[in-house]
C-alpha cells in the first residue's frame, strides 16, 4: 500500500509529516502533558525528541509499515495535529491527535474521515481498528463517528505512559470489510 503524500478536507490538509516539522509539532502538542495524555509514548522534553519520532515516521513511511501526516488548516502550513495509519495483517491501525487549541472543532472527525474514506478504496485493507482508554470518552465519540463499531474492552492492555507505569483497559473500534 502506498499512500498519497497529502489529503484533503473542507477545512483541512492532511500531508507527509517531515522533520522540519519539528518544532511546530513540540509547540503544538508533543509538548503538552494534557493533549498527550492518552497518547502511548510520553510527552516529549525537548524538540530533539520530536525530531527523532519525525525521522522514525519517515524511514516507517519509506518502508510502507506506517505513515503519518501533519494536519494543517486549509491555507495554513502550520500543523494542529497528526493521524497515522500502520499497516497489521489484513488491516490498518490508525491513531490521531489534535493540538489543545483546536479541540472540540470536528478537525479529529474530519482528519479521520479522509484517511478512512482512502483506506476503504484500498483491497488489501480489510480491518480499519483503533483503541483508545476507557475513560478517554472524546475519542470514543470520535471513532464511533467515523463509522467504526466498538468490538469491545481489552483489559490491562496496553501501557499509556502519561497515565501510568502498567498497562490500562481499552475500548477496541474497527471498520471491517463485508464480503460481496
Amino acid at each position: 500500500m502506498r499512500p498519497p503524500e497529502q489529503l484533503d478536507t473542507a477545512r483541512l490538509r492532511l500531508r507527509q509529516a517531515h522533520v522540519d516539522d519539528a518544532q511546530a509539532l513540540f509547540d503544538t502538542y508533543t509538548s503538552d502533558p494534557h493533549t498527550t495524555r492518552y497518547l502511548s509514548w510520553r510527552t516529549h522534553e525537548s524538540v530533539d525528541q520530536t525530531i527523532e519520532f519525525l525521522t522514525d515516521a519517515t524511514a516507517r513511511w519509506n518502508d510502507g509499515t506506517e505513515f503519518v501526516w501533519v494536519l494543517v488548516l486549509r491555507g495554513d502550513d502550520r500543523p494542529i495535529g497528526a493521524i497515522g495509519a500502520a499497516n497489521t495483517a489484513h488491516g490498518v491501525e490508525i491513531g490521531y491527535v489534535v493540538g489543545r487549541p483546536w479541540w472540540g472543532r470536528g478537525f479529529a472527525s474530519e482528519a479521520l474521515g479522509a484517511l478512512m474514506a482512502w483506506l476503504r478504496t484500498q483491497p488489501d485493507v480489510y480491518r480499519i481498528w483503533a483503541y483508545c482508554a476507557v475513560d478517554h470518552h472524546k475519542s470514543a465519540r470520535v471513532l464511533e463517528g467515523s463509522g467504526m463499531t466498538y468490538e469491545g474492552t481489552l483489559r490491562r492492555w496496553v501501557v499509556l505512559p502519561n497515565i501510568a507505569a502498567e498497562p490500562c483497559d481499552c475500548r477496541v473500534y474497527s471498520w471491517i470489510r463485508t464480503e460481496s
